[in-house]
């Protein structure tokens, strides 16, 4: 019987959707990192700003405060720049996981196609067995009423 012609292109398949799975793992990593860096951040932030209430509190020089002040606007522009870059990975991630679905579909479409491909197969081998099978029991039939005939 011949084989299933398309067999190349499903392994190929099959090995792209692997690669693909470790991309989207990988984007689902960093995704996860910045998600991380923005919870230091904002804990930072936080200690910070309670820092300056109590230091507030028992008063502090213009110079100092002036100081407080720009470390305040670059945190909240590292927090910025966190939030963005966990946009970016989430986007990343998501195209990368449409790709691998993508991909995922076309390698289940190959497999079902190989599977009905086995089925057809295996029908003809039976067909083929079957069809051995009469004629090999018409033989022993017509050897069988010959012997008898004489």
């Amino acid at each position: 019987m011949k084989p299933f012609t398309l067999a190349r292109v499903l392994q190929l398949a099959e090995r792209r959707s692997e690669t693909l799975a470790r991309g989207v793992k990988h984007a689902h990593g960093i995704w996860l990192r910045a998600r991380g860096r923005q919870v230091q951040l904002t804990a930072l932030r936080d200690a910070h700003i309670a820092r300056l209430a109590d230091e507030l509190r028992s008063g502090v020089s213009a110079e100092q405060l002036l100081e407080k002040n720009r470390l305040q606007r670059a945190q909240a522009a590292e927090l910025q720049a966190a939030q963005t870059a966990i946009e970016d990975a989430y986007r990343d991630w998501q195209a990368r996981l449409a790709e691998w679905m993508r991909e995922e579909h076309r390698v289940k479409a190959l497999r079902l196609l190989e599977q009905r491909h086995l089925a057809q197969v295996a029908i003809q081998q039976r067909r083929l067995e079957q069809r051995q099978h009469d004629e090999l029991a018409e033989l022993a039939f017509h050897r069988g009423t010959g012997h008898r005939a004489r």
